[in-house]
């Protein structure tokens, strides 16, 4: 299926395997090709699709395939909200891990203080060793 068509049908393919994850050895060798043939293949597509990398070819395919398009442009507003709700959650994570370090503490000292009173009630007084 034709996706790309600006491209040839041939650069098309390559360009279409490559934004699906396959690496370059992989399609040279589906295709029996010199892994510089799909070299030039992929910096053509690149240069005519107007993307720069292998993410944004992939992000161009799936709006050419879904005919939605994809925008990561929030504004500051949304922006500020995103990172005020990552904050929140990494102190409340924090709080979180810090309530929980204190628990295991508190476990380890009775789990210590339980042992010690059980060897002196059985007449040992051997120390624990940590």
């Amino acid at each position: 299926m034709e996706v790309f068509t600006e491209l040839t049908p041939e650069c098309d393919i390559t360009a279409q395997m490559y934004a699906a994850g396959y690496e370059k050895k992989e399609i040279a060798g589906l295709k029996k090709r010199a892994v510089s043939t799909i070299n030039n293949q992929l910096q053509t597509a690149f240069l005519i699709l107007g993307v720069r990398n292998g993410r944004e070819l992939a992000l161009k395919l799936a709006e050419r395939l879904s005919g939605i398009r994809l925008t990561f442009d929030f504004s500051p507003v949304a922006r500020s909200a995103v990172a005020c709700c990552l904050l929140l959650i990494l102190i409340l994570d924090s709080h979180f891990e810090m309530r929980r370090q204190r628990i295991r503490t508190r476990s380890n000292v009775n789990v210590e203080l339980v042992a010690r009173s059980r060897t002196r009630v059985r007449g040992r007084d051997i120390p624990l060793v940590a």
